[in-house]
């Protein structure tokens, strides 16, 4: 039987990098197969006003597995996963931005170390290619959290990283409505 990982990506006004997104998906899922693996796509239109919606429905037509789910208007992302979330099926699961700011690609490795038995995997962010402004409060962000939450908080953040199945139920049942990777921390859970 094989394992599957499903795939949350937000979607708000990003017609101009879901082509890309959408061959760079085609490609894990091939590398995924190889292994052994399936791969679940659930996108979130959080009420973009442009094409987002069309191309995501000719993605669809192409892959009919492909789950949509459009919002009314835009909600915010945390709102937009945390309803991708409630339709994941997937052992593990992972929430991808869909302007390519983390490359597919990465979902691969933390797969594999999910294999081996790992239930929480980050990839850790080395520096910032940011602007000056938004490194300098990303960097206040990061001292506060590791300051006063989470010690062990990697020191440049990050944004995707890899969750057994086993969170689901708590995030999605969790009253808090905070920034998602600060919010498997608070959860208890600890990366690999």
């Amino acid at each position: 039987m094989s394992n599957k990982i499903s795939i949350v990506i937000p979607v708000y006004f990003n017609e101009e990098s879901l082509n890309d997104l959408f061959q760079q998906l085609g490609k894990l899922e091939l590398n995924l197969n190889r292994i052994n693996f399936l791969l679940e796509l659930i996108f979130v239109d959080d009420g973009s006003g442009d094409n987002s919606l069309e191309k995501l429905l000719e993605f669809k037509s192409l892959r009919p597995d492909t789950k949509i789910i459009k919002l009314t208007r835009n909600f915010g992302t945390y709102l937009a996963c945390k309803e991708g979330l409630k339709h994941v099926t997937g052992d593990c699961f992972s929430i991808l931005s869909a302007d390519l700011q983390d490359p597919p690609s990465l979902i691969l490795d933390m797969v594999k170390r999910w294999k081996k038995g790992n239930k929480f995997i980050v990839c850790a962010r080395k520096t910032r290619k940011d602007p000056f402004m938004k490194k300098f409060f990303a960097r206040i962000t990061y001292v506060l959290i590791r300051k006063f939450v989470i010690s062990y908080y990697p020191k440049y953040g990050f944004d995707l990283s890899l969750l057994d199945s086993s969170a689901l139920f708590h995030i999605i049942n969790s009253p808090k409505a905070m920034y998602f990777p600060v919010h498997f921390y608070w959860l208890g859970y600890k990366p690999d």
